[in-house]
């Protein structure tokens, strides 16, 4: 099934769940002067929450050994033993990380199921061939539209990027829209005062707060505070600015 990758929505649209899947993940909805992103949970989320991409697995995300293969190729296969799903890596990325052709990254279509043996072959999107022949020597990883199964930002343990907050409760498995541009409600730590930066809080799950580079994790503005001061534990409007 095909899926646009941009789409125009209504007021209201960014509040629709769905436990079926609707858009290819990561697809984009524009409404007026706010930007959403389509995701799916991997936990019951409630709304005005930060989210993160889950943490996925650290033995597939760096130094893959693959076989040789020629430019132009839209498949990779892995010539180490290993356990992957089938699809697990659908709609998401490898990347090269060591050795020739290291910062190139591809768009992975579907990948083929393995468990404990060689021989996972990874298919490519197949407008975005090998730009140059690989050899045995090189290195890859694989990561997971991270988009798929987010979670509330973790305070205390971070596994990934921020990626939006959500519009309204998203059951876990689910489908929903996640706001990363404009403005939308977000849970609040302190008392920001209007229009100063703000990133994800470092001891309230899903909250913002002020910017404070001295604080462990921080450093990154995911908004702004709105035209109010925020009120600790408190939804406050906010100005996305993660894209």
């Amino acid at each position: 099934m095909a899926f646009p990758q941009t789409i125009t929505g209504k007021f209201g649209w960014e509040k629709l769940t769905t436990t079926a899947q609707k858009h290819k993940l990561g697809t984009r909805m524009q409404i007026a002067d706010r930007e959403f992103v389509y995701a799916s949970t991997g936990e019951a989320i409630t709304a005005g929450k930060l989210v993160m991409g889950k943490a996925g697995t650290a033995a597939h995300q760096v130094d893959l050994a693959v076989s040789a293969g020629s430019a132009g190729a839209t498949t990779v296969t892995l010539s180490g033993s290993l356990s992957i799903a089938k699809d697990l890596y659908k709609d998401g990325w490898l990347i090269f990380n060591d050795v020739e052709e290291e910062g190139h990254m591809y768009r992975v279509k579907g990948n083929t199921l393995v468990s404990s043996a060689t021989g996972c072959v990874v298919t490519l999107d197949e407008e975005d061939g090998l730009v140059a022949a690989i050899t045995t020597s090189q290195q890859v990883g694989l990561y997971e539209n991270p988009y798929k199964a987010v979670e509330t930002q973790d305070a205390n343990d971070i596994d990934h990027a921020p990626l939006g907050w959500t519009c309204v409760d998203i059951a876990s498995g689910s489908y929903g829209w996640l706001c990363v541009k404009g403005f939308t409600t977000a849970l609040i730590e302190g008392t920001p005062g209007p229009g100063l930066p703000l990133c994800a809080s470092n001891s309230a799950d899903g909250s913002v707060e002020i910017l404070d580079s001295d604080d462990d994790g921080e450093g990154t503005i995911v908004g702004y505070m709105g035209p109010i001061a925020g009120v600790n534990g408190e939804y406050g409007l906010i100005k996305a600015n993660l894209e």
